[in-house]
Parts: structure tokens; C-alpha cells; sequence
């Protein structure tokens, strides 16, 4: 794994633990929700999303940069990362203070809603079924699990900003004719 990892640039090897932890955080979630019992809000389940968009960007971009030997698909990958990231973290900090009552949720998030296709167009005005976003299901250490996203997320986004602002300095100096 050493290896693997030596061989990868800076931004890959961001790109590389982007995937490994956004996989990771999505197969958590499902073991959860599976093996455990615990259903997601709806909150929770885009939280999922942008996971699986991080995903997909960090496997595109490691795909790429490999197959056409381009370090700016990388840096493209890491920048659309980041973004991601970051709005994860705002999804996650929007269902903590949703869990600690700072302020209402959604309307969708109340639980009980309509479940056949007939009543489709009339169950958009009703919350849909599901746990309520306010009710946390699991905490470790006083932290629920959207709080664990929070933290995990703003991690990921501090390390995809550090490898994108480090790429944009080497083009800018490549581009001043300072290959260094």
C-alpha cells in the first residue's frame, strides 16, 4: 500500500483518501441502516449524496489523471472535491442544529407521508415517511452521527482545499517559468 501511495502525486494521494472515506462513510450508513435497523431522515439520505458525488469525482479524476498521465484532471478533481465537501459539511451542520433543536427542519423531515404512486402529486404537501430529522437515533461520545459527518466532511474539505490551492501555486509558477 506503501507503494501505491509513493507513486501518487500530492493531489492524487488527496484524491485517493477522498475515495477511501467517502466510501467508507457511505458503507458505514448502509451497515447502519441494514445490520442496525436505524432508517435515515431525509437529511440523512443527502448527506449520502454528496458522499457518492464526492466518490464519483474522486474516482474520475484518479482515472483520469492515470489514463492520460494529467496532473490537471487531478487538480480539476481535487477543486470539484472540495466543493462537494463543503457542502456536505453545510448539509451536516444544518442537520445538527436541526438535531439540537436550533432550528426547524424541513417540512419534509416530520415522518408519515403518503407511499403509493396515485397520491404522488398530493404527497408533496405531506412530510414523507421516515424517521424525523430531529430525532437522533445513535450518538458516540454525545456526537450523533450527522455531528460525525460534520467533523469527517470538514476533514475531507480541509485536505481537497490544501491539495487544489497547492496545485494552482505549481501551475502559476510553471506559468512564470519557474519550474520548481
Amino acid at each position: 500500500m506503501r507503494k501505491v501511495l509513493t507513486y501518487l502525486s500530492f493531489t492524487e494521494r488527496a484524491l485517493a483518501i477522498a475515495f477511501v472515506t467517502s466510501g467508507a462513510l457511505i458503507a458505514g450508513a448502509h451497515l447502519f441502516e441494514k445490520v442496525g435497523g436505524l432508517a435515515p431522515c431525509v437529511l440523512c439520505l443527502d448527506q449520502r449524496e454528496a458522499h457518492w458525488t464526492a466518490l464519483a469525482v474522486a474516482a474520475a479524476g484518479l482515472i483520469l489523471a492515470r489514463l492520460f498521465n494529467s496532473q490537471l484532471a487531478a487538480a480539476s478533481a481535487v477543486g470539484a472535491a472540495a466543493l462537494v465537501y463543503s457542502v456536505s459539511v453545510g448539509l451536516a451542520f444544518f442537520h445538527v442544529g436541526v438535531e439540537y433543536g436550533y432550528w426547524p427542519g424541513p417540512a419534509i423531515c416530520a415522518g408519515g407521508g403518503a407511499a403509493n404512486l396515485s397520491d404522488i402529486v398530493a404527497s408533496l404537501d405531506q412530510p414523507a415517511s421516515g424517521p424525523s430529522c430531529e430525532d437522533v437515533q445513535w450518538r458516540f461520545f454525545g456526537v450523533s452521527m450527522a455531528g460525525y459527518n460534520m467533523l469527517i466532511s470538514a476533514g475531507l474539505f480541509g485536505l481537497t482545499i490544501f491539495a487544489a490551492l497547492q496545485e494552482s501555486r505549481a501551475a502559476r509558477r510553471i506559468r512564470q517559468g519557474d519550474p520548481s
